[in-house]
């Protein structure tokens, strides 16, 4: 309705004249009429970049821009944002100000902790929503993940910083208060596979004494955050479950938030690692294999044959260019403002262990001695409904 009026206000004015006298570029041979059905079907983002281009198109979209994008909604104006960073190599999209930066160099997933505290920068706005995992000074943001898919597909703009973001990050250190003392080791690889942010941790515990003590003492104080739903929060595997079956229980007979047959379905889902660790310990040598329910990351442990050393890799799919208000990657990102930790969000439909077979097609992540799957997810949950 806008552009029929607009058309017949050009038409009434004379600017058909002006048109005719204008049809260079091929787009602008086309008759007004239909050019302007043509604009009406495009969205906001690409009509602001043609309106750009020469002023006749300037004067076809005729938007007021400074009027039009504050009264948009929260989530559209991130979607004009987001379709105009693809086009801009320099800039990425930030979901606190609901604005363009610019690129900074020296902020990759390595630096991000100097960064957001001040060590080497302040972080644009303040930005804190990273995928919900920071380990040992490396956190992935959002748009590092925009920025490396999007230097990628153009392959001729900034790519020390592309190869900056996506370069293998490791950590090591020994834990010589326990005893025996522990040395852990993280490493981070991230991969652009099929066009898609791919991220491979690895956490790597290791007792260097001849004796096989636990690899997962209650006094290890160091989380092992898989993703937001599966992680070791208080260090050994009891201390870690025990603690997670008192908080839900917490919630089921005191805060009324949930059934106990919800409760009981909950602790099966946030104890998946501690699931596959235990039987893990079972099968030494073993890799066993297993997915998260709530966010596209796949899972394998193994403990060695003579349990000193446990091996944990994680797969995590954190898709393709898009915006960070998208399901698939809010979905790896646990949602600080809600007072329940527990909160774990949707089920994620995607085939469990397609993750990591996309990774073992481009690069060898090692091999055990053998390898164990535990039963489908699925089957286990229904299981446990069977159960209660």
């Amino acid at each position: 309705m806008h552009h029929s009026r607009l058309l017949r206000r050009l038409l009434r004015k004379g600017r058909c004249q002006f048109w005719r006298r204008n049809q260079k570029a091929a787009i602008l041979q086309l008759p007004l009429d239909i050019l302007v059905l043509i604009t009406d079907n495009l969205a906001l983002h690409d009509k602001f970049l043609l309106s750009h281009t020469c002023k006749a198109l300037r004067q076809v979209l005729l938007q007021e821009w400074d009027i039009e994008l504050p009264q948009l909604s929260f989530e559209h104006q991130i979607g004009f944002w987001v379709g105009l960073a693809y086009t801009l190599p320099s800039r990425w999209v930030c979901l606190k100000c609901c604005k363009l930066h610019p690129i900074d160099t020296s902020d990759v997933p390595a630096a991000f902790m100097l960064i957001k505290y001040g060590a080497v920068r302040t972080v644009p706005c303040s930005l804190e929503s990273s995928r919900g995992i920071e380990v040992e000074q490396y956190s992935v943001q959002h748009y590092h993940i925009q920025l490396a898919l999007k230097l990628s597909r153009l392959g001729n703009v900034y790519q020390q910083y592309l190869a900056a973001l996506m370069q293998t990050f490791t950590h090591t250190r020994t834990k010589y208060s326990l005893t025996p003392p522990l040395t852990e080791f993280y490493a981070a690889e991230p991969r652009i596979i099929n066009r898609r942010f791919i991220l491979r941790e690895e956490w790597k515990i290791s007792n260097n004494t001849n004796t096989a003590l636990p690899l997962f003492p209650d006094q290890l104080g160091c989380s092992i955050p898989v993703c937001p739903h599966m992680r070791i929060t208080m260090g050994g595997l009891v201390g870690s479950r025990n603690w997670k079956e008192s908080s839900i229980n917490v919630i089921v007979h005191w805060c009324n938030i949930m059934s106990p047959h919800e409760g009981s379905i909950l602790l099966k889902e946030v104890t998946l690692l501690e699931d596959s660790i235990e039987l893990a310990y079972e099968s030494p040598g073993q890799w066993i294999f297993n997915s998260c329910l709530h966010c596209s990351t796949d899972l394998a442990v193994m403990i060695s044959t003579d349990e000193r050393k446990a091996t944990i890799r994680a797969w995590h799919d954190f898709g393709i260019e898009g915006s960070p208000l998208d399901a698939s990657w809010k979905a790896h990102v646990r949602d600080e403002n809600r007072a329940n930790w527990l909160y774990v969000g949707p089920y994620v439909d995607y085939t469990h262990g397609s993750i990591r077979e996309l990774w073992s097609e481009h690069v060898s992540h090692g091999t055990g001695t053998s390898h164990a799957k535990l039963r489908s997810i699925f089957t286990k949950l229904i299981d446990g409904w069977s159960e209660v």
